[in-house]
């Protein structure tokens, strides 16, 4: 019930429901159930938009882990790995809408609520790159670190518009490969 609920919430966000004052009325509705039922099952408005939010991040994390534990320490690897976390935010249906709609409730998320966010992402990666560092396959890393600045690196590509077009792959792996390289050069 939980799930079709949030298919539901879901589904209505993405078709202007955001700043909808009859949201939960919807949400009912698109998934066939009684306005006490969504309640029972689905709690307020809030609720039902952390959840959203916690199993958007959930998607994002079973998608990240296999790239994760097939890295290799290089350029390469880098760019490719910001160019699939950037395409999946740019691309992500519902982060967009939300964008769209209310960016005062879901830019806090990701910037001065970013803690939970960054803490599920380094709890995943740690393991993950202890591992890769053990097998003498990357050198040590500050897993907290890592996650942290390629978390910040990411919302700034996905959030701030420039004048480069982030939507186009090409465009975008010229960019990422470009700056990772000129940050190489540094040291």
């Amino acid at each position: 019930m939980r799930q079709r609920i949030l298919d539901a919430a879901a589904d209505c966000l993405i078709e202007g429901g955001f700043a909808s004052g009859r949201i939960l009325s919807a949400i009912a509705r698109k998934a066939g159930i009684s306005r006490p039922t969504l309640y029972k099952y689905g709690g307020t408005v809030e609720d039902i938009r952390h959840a959203l939010v916690q199993r958007e991040l959930n998607r994002f994390l079973e998608a990240l882990a296999p790239r994760l534990e097939n890295m290799t320490w290089s350029a390469e690897y880098a760019t490719d790995l910001l160019v699939f976390v950037v395409g999946y935010a740019r691309g992500h249906t519902l982060l967009n809408a939300a964008l769209r709609d209310v960016p005062e409730v879901v830019l806090p998320e990701f910037t001065l609520n970013a803690d939970g966010p960054l803490r599920r992402i380094a709890e995943l990666a740690e393991p993950i790159l202890r591992e890769h560092v053990e097998a003498g396959r990357m050198p040590p890393v500050d897993a907290t670190l890592l996650t942290d600045a390629l978390f910040r690196v990411t919302l700034s590509i996905v959030l701030i518009r420039g004048p480069y077009d982030f939507d186009d792959p090409e465009v975008l792996r010229r960019y990422v490969a470009g700056a990772l390289g000129m940050l190489a050069e540094l040291r």
